[in-house]
């Protein structure tokens, strides 16, 4: 009983862990909602997700971007969706 206590508390923790610093996906998408940076995945902590954004509204400039949470799947709505239109 004490074994599979211990199997299965390391096996929570590991499952928190695993997430640890990737805890947001961040897109861009089109104006067709197709998603554009299909080849690479951007996943970030909290602190990560501005310099994310900037970094796909440099490589694509009229994009939207929307951030995600990985655990929930759910749009962050503090954090998107966000235009790269650039200002002139």
């Amino acid at each position: 009983m004490k074994q599979a206590f211990m199997i299965l508390a390391t096996l929570a923790l590991s499952a928190c862990a695993t997430f640890s610093g990737r805890e947001y996906s961040v897109n861009a998408y089109n104006a067709q909602g197709k998603q554009l940076n299909k080849k690479f995945e951007l996943d970030s902590n909290k602190a990560g997700i501005q310099m994310a954004r900037q970094s796909l509204c440099q490589s694509y400039p009229n994009a939207t971007i929307r951030v995600y949470n990985n655990i929930t799947r759910m749009e962050v709505k503090e954090f998107s969706p966000y235009s790269c239109r650039y200002k002139r």
